[in-house]
């Protein structure tokens, strides 16, 4: 009779490196999850005059249970990309539509970066998230 042990070895071994592998995967649901919540706007890169952002200034709060996104603005500066309001929005895997313009988001670490094609001199932002979200 022959030894079941190394054939069964290798079949564990290789429904481990499966198992691994499908849960290195992205899940969309994961990364949209990240957006859920308050963002603080703490820089803009644009042609434009630069503007020393503060926390809780410029608050974006994603609500995607709703699909909408409320602004605030504690102050009206002139480098404002939305004004203070509740918006609509639609999410794709890596596009967030808002008033009509499409804007790519990914995330680096912790930080929420929305861009409305920085390459012709459109804003590109960064957000941190609230504390308090």
């Amino acid at each position: 009779m022959k030894d079941l042990k190394p054939k069964f070895s290798r079949s564990l071994y290789a429904l481990s490196i499966i198992t691994f592998f499908n849960s290195c995967e992205n899940d969309d649901n994961g990364l949209t999850n990240e957006l859920s919540g308050k963002w603080n706007l703490i820089d803009v890169t644009c042609e434009c005059a630069p503007v020393d952002f503060k926390m809780g200034e410029h608050v974006w709060n994603f609500d995607l249970t709703e699909n909408e996104i409320s602004v605030f603005n504690l102050q009206n500066e002139p480098l404002q990309i939305l004004e203070t309001g509740t918006y609509k929005f639609d999410l794709t895997d890596s596009t967030i539509t808002i008033e009509d313009v499409a804007y790519d988001y990914h995330f680096e670490d912790e930080t929420l970066f929305l861009a409305d094609q920085p390459e012709v001199d459109g804003p590109l932002m960064e957000f941190v998230r609230d504390n308090d979200r």
